[in-house]
């Protein structure tokens, strides 16, 4: 072959080898433009927790308590809260959140069971009126979070462990009897509100009206109350039985076999209660259970007396009105009854907002009747000057200085029973 036909083939191969490289870069470089797949990050408990707070509070939690289980929720399981053992099943992995609605109010009261979807975002929120049983796993997400979890762990060490064994009292025939009731539900939710409440209205029976230590019958928690169960500053325990639904009836039983004609009785509920979706249908928290309206209405038309007086603090109180008036013998002169609530049947009720650990309506209502706050300052609830303070005087000086969304209910079967006192 001829030189010049060499050099003219060898010109070809580099042209050829210079074009498929250009084509290779060309191609390559093509490749270096395209957009990179990013992949979507993991949902941490943290992203998750901007999501709830943007879609279901337009970015402010405000003054919500506002919780979290620091570990996903998998498919099946189950979260419960008081009134239902299987209230959430979890379809898909999940974070979820629990949002208290009103933090300071008893419960029942609004609050928000919430799940976001690991994977799509989706937030599914649940409403609610109780906290899951697994609140004590929670972690608390904002300030008032940590404040209401403290509390919460400090609730715990309020009660022994265990349920004491009742020791049955000997009641015996008096003019006078007041029972004093306080559920908590349990050892969490057991605040030391209530018992700050039973003791500011038992030394107001005993030193302003003349209530005995055995005419004073104490149903609190499971019979427990750390560092003890003294109410009066006497040194002696003051708890009688547990408060459950078995010793309330037995309590109830026997006031009424022993309560003279002419005598007065008294009952006083704090802690929670509950609506059991009706109008006007109530219950009363207990130890682990609670008791509705209507059976603790049965409980109370045996007693028969000059006087039976009314007050309750818990939740949805004003719902328990109407069974307790139905259960009385009308035309309702023996008793004669007042009954005195701190909410309506529909709404929450509050503990103070800047007077204390107290709950709100029984903090001002003890105050009126004893004529004084449990700080020792002087309190005036005597409109009329007659030198005492009746049901309609205490309640009416109540309402007035309650400063929470609550509405204090008073009713009465007969015209007058709101003028009797203590």
């Amino acid at each position: 072959m001829r030189f010049r036909e060499k050099k003219g083939l060898m010109m070809t191969v580099v042209l050829c080898v210079m074009v498929l490289l250009c084509c290779l870069g060309i191609a390559t470089a093509a490749e270096y433009r395209q957009p990179l797949k990013i992949q979507p990050r993991s949902l941490t408990l943290e992203m998750a927790k901007q999501e709830v707070i943007t879609k279901l509070y337009k970015g402010q939690i405000g003054s919500r308590a506002l919780y979290a289980n620091p570990v996903l929720k998998k498919p099946g399981a189950l979260i419960s809260s008081w009134q239902e053992p299987n209230m959430i099943r979890i379809s898909k992995e999940s974070w979820f959140f629990f949002v208290d609605e009103q933090p300071g109010a008893n419960w029942e009261h609004k609050a928000s069971y919430i799940l976001v979807d690991k994977t799509t975002r989706a937030v599914k929120s649940i409403p609610a009126m109780s906290p899951p049983k697994e609140m004590m796993e929670l972690k608390p997400l904002n300030t008032r979070a940590i404040s209401e979890m403290q509390m919460l762990k400090q609730n715990i060490k309020l009660v022994n462990p265990q349920i004491v064994t009742d020791i049955p009292i000997e009641i015996i025939k008096k003019e006078k009897y007041a029972v004093l009731l306080s559920g908590g539900m349990n050892s969490t939710y057991n605040y030391a509100r209530y018992w700050n409440d039973l003791k500011f209205i038992y030394k107001a029976l005993k030193e302003k009206y003349g209530y005995t230590d055995s005419g004073i019958i104490v149903l609190y928690a499971n019979g427990t109350h750390v560092p003890n169960g003294d109410l009066d500053g006497n040194g002696t325990n003051d708890i009688d039985y547990a408060a459950n639904k078995a010793n309330l009836t037995k309590v109830l039983n026997k006031v009424a076999a022993r309560i003279a004609n002419n005598g007065t009785f008294f009952f006083y509920s704090t802690n929670h209660g509950g609506d059991d979706s009706g109008a006007y249908k109530s219950n009363l928290t207990l130890w682990g259970e609670s008791i509705k309206d209507s059976d603790f209405a049965v409980l109370t038309k045996n007693i028969k007396c000059a006087k039976a007086i009314y007050v309750m603090e818990q939740c949805f109180s004003g719902g328990m009105m109407d069974d307790l008036l139905k259960a009385q013998t009308y035309p309702c002169t023996n008793p004669k009854v007042c009954i005195m609530t701190a909410a309506r049947h529909d709404e929450p009720s509050w503990s103070c907002d800047t007077e204390g650990e107290y709950d709100e309506y029984v903090y001002h209502w003890t105050s009126a009747v004893y004529g004084k706050n449990p700080g020792g300052t002087p309190v005036n609830a005597d409109t009329n000057h007659d030198g005492k303070v009746s049901m309609s005087e205490a309640h009416t000086y109540a309402m007035n200085h309650d400063s929470r969304g609550e509405h204090p209910q008073i009713g009465s079967c007969v015209t007058g029973a709101s003028n009797t006192t203590l």
